[in-house]
């Protein structure tokens, strides 16, 4: 996608058994996300910019070191599940 508001999409849907893990949940744009729906990538003929993967413990350390102590953007809180953890 192009624009638009950021949301979350699942790249095997939950209703196709996806699971919230941090290789199946990527950034997408509203329209972008309301036309894969429930359905996989190859169904619409769309591709991921990049691979989903999980940061090692030293990459989200490093990055949080960018940032000053208890420190979260307001413009941030529209991106975040606050009621649901990423599985392991």
């Amino acid at each position: 996608g192009t624009g638009g508001d950021m949301t979350f999409d699942h790249v095997i849907p939950r209703s196709r058994g996806g699971r919230t893990t941090w290789d199946n949940v990527v950034a997408s744009c509203s329209r972008c996300n309301l036309a894969k729906s429930n359905k996989t990538l190859k169904q619409v003929g769309m591709h991921l910019r990049q691979k989903p993967f999980r940061p090692s413990a030293e990459k989200l350390q490093n990055i949080g070191r960018k940032f000053p102590p208890n420190y979260l953007h307001e413009s941030w809180m529209d991106f975040l599940y606050w009621d649901a953890e990423l599985e392991e």
